[in-house]
């Protein structure tokens, strides 16, 4: 297989988020939404290059030191962002192109994607929706092969009416990318250097390129304002509540509770409606949590109940009891 290099674009500013804060780093289940595509990257390499612009150094400090960081100073469109980054890059290989927006995208639906881009010059990752307004259409020829990417401003009415969209991620044969990229113009209605069009110079060329569809739109989409965050805070409880259920954790009411990704439970503890699990906490088994209880790093050891109370950096010995309403802090 050849060597895999990822690249996440986290340049943008978010305007539609009304924030000082870079959109990437806004929080989603208590962890920035960039920290998500970061490590959904890391299943597959550990050579990740992030592309920042926008509070670059707000980000390298929250994002850390595991990551390679290339710097656009002027958001001129993803095609140069992605330029932006081929000085860290080596001449060949396969990259993955991923926004920084995306967090749903999981490090299984990459490798499908890296998969399927095996024997092709590239790969579009894409989603069907019933109104697909304002997002760049898929435009299909023979054989379901993809022919280009049209963007909204500069799509025909035929165009316009594809439901199938680019979701902004992509796999690419990098000796390839590296020869189309700087042809690009930014001779569009945005006047930006648009990544899509490298997709139509590259069938104009002959060379195949595939779509992988995500069958559940939801996981694919990014996120542009605080309603689509709240959406996918509802998508990622969903997708912890099911995982702990599956492990033998019984979830009373999921659609009130809300436990961060890292959070540990043992079998059997039941947790009950209108509970907060934040990150650090680790609960044994055959506890009962809740109703109304409230955990920040806290270890829970087994056989505790944990009732109406609220309990950050401690650890409750086995079979303790707590509450209702006790405050327990280190």
């Amino acid at each position: 297989m050849k060597q895999l290099w990822a690249v996440v674009l986290a340049a943008g500013e978010g305007k539609r988020m009304y924030s000082s804060l870079p959109k990437v780093l806004h929080s989603l289940c208590g962890r920035p939404m960039l920290d998500y595509v970061l490590n959904s990257a890391a299943d597959l390499t550990t050579n990740i290059v992030v592309v920042v612009g926008h509070g670059a150094s707000l980000i390298e400090e929250k994002m850390g030191d595991r990551w390679i960081y290339a710097l656009q100073e002027q958001q001129l469109g993803t095609g140069h962002a992605v330029l932006q980054a081929f000085n860290r890059l080596p001449n060949e290989g396969t990259l993955l192109v991923l926004c920084g927006d995306t967090p749903l995208l999981t490090g299984a639906h990459l490798k499908t994607l890296v998969d399927i881009g095996e024997n092709c010059a590239a790969v579009v990752g894409t989603v069907k929706l019933e109104n697909p307004t304002g997002y760049g259409r898929i435009v299909r020829g023979d054989e379901q092969i993809v022919e280009r990417i049209v963007e909204e401003k500069d799509a025909s009415e035929v165009e316009k009416s594809i439901k199938e969209i680019n979701i902004g991620t992509y796999c690419f044969n990098l000796q390839l990318l590296r020869h189309y990229l700087p042809l690009l113009t930014n001779e569009n209605a945005q006047g930006e250097y648009y990544l899509t069009d490298v997709i139509g110079m590259l069938r104009l060329n002959g060379y195949p390129v595939k779509a992988f569809e995500i069958e559940d739109h939801r996981f694919g989409l990014g996120i542009n304002n605080r309603m689509q965050l709240a959406e996918a805070v509802a998508l990622m409880q969903e997708r912890i509540n099911s995982r702990l259920m599956l492990e033998g954790v019984t979830i009373e009411d999921p659609a009130t509770t809300y436990i961060e990704p890292d959070v540990k439970v043992g079998v059997d503890t039941i947790i009950r409606p209108s509970s907060i699990i934040e990150a650090g906490t680790v609960i044994g088994s055959g506890c009962i949590i809740g109703p109304f209880a409230h955990l920040r790093n806290a270890v829970i050891e087994d056989g505790s109940v944990i009732e109406s109370s609220y309990v950050e950096n401690c650890k409750v010995k086995n079979g303790s009891r707590l509450g209702p309403y006790e405050v327990m802090e280190s």
